[in-house]
């Protein structure tokens, strides 16, 4: 093969996995919105927001994701962080479709699955995702939803 044939098939191969690099970063850690299926864990807390962290003893990313939805959790009054170690629990890994760590599930206080973050979490979005929990009520007669009041 003639090198200058070799040389823009290396350069096409490497600009590839940049692209495809770049994609991947920019999907990783994006709140998407979750299937609203139930959790049911013993052990969770009855709390109005529970931040659901999975974990691995490994995950370089998890210990700062800890820290932040930890962080999170203390901000904001009602709002609960649980970190589950997969390594110690490998059947909720797949139960729960994680296919990296950290996954994070934002749970509503019914344990419905609000929203779903695959890898290290952005600390606006999560706070965002809370928010959007804690502003709003649900009327159980009507299933409409209310804004909350201070006084709620």
């Amino acid at each position: 093969m003639n090198p200058v044939a070799t040389l823009a098939i290396l350069l096409g191969l490497v600009a590839l996995a940049t692209v495809l690099g770049l994609i991947w970063r920019a999907a990783n850690g994006r709140v998407s919105a979750g299937d609203q299926s139930l959790v049911r864990l013993p052990g969770l807390p009855d709390a109005r927001v529970t931040l659901l962290q999975f974990s691995t003893d490994v995950c370089a990313p998890c210990v700062p994701t800890r820290v932040l939805l930890g962080t999170i959790a203390t901000e904001n009054e009602g709002v609960q962080h649980v970190d589950i170690d997969l390594t110690h629990r490998p059947e909720l890994a797949t139960r729960f479709r994680v296919l990296q760590t950290p996954t994070t599930l934002v749970l509503d206080s019914r344990g419905a699955i609000r929203a779903r973050i695959g890898g290290a979490p952005r600390a606006t979005e999560v706070r965002a995702a809370v928010a959007g929990i804690l502003g709003a009520t649900t009327d159980a007669a009507t299933g409409a939803t209310a804004p909350r009041t201070a006084t709620s």
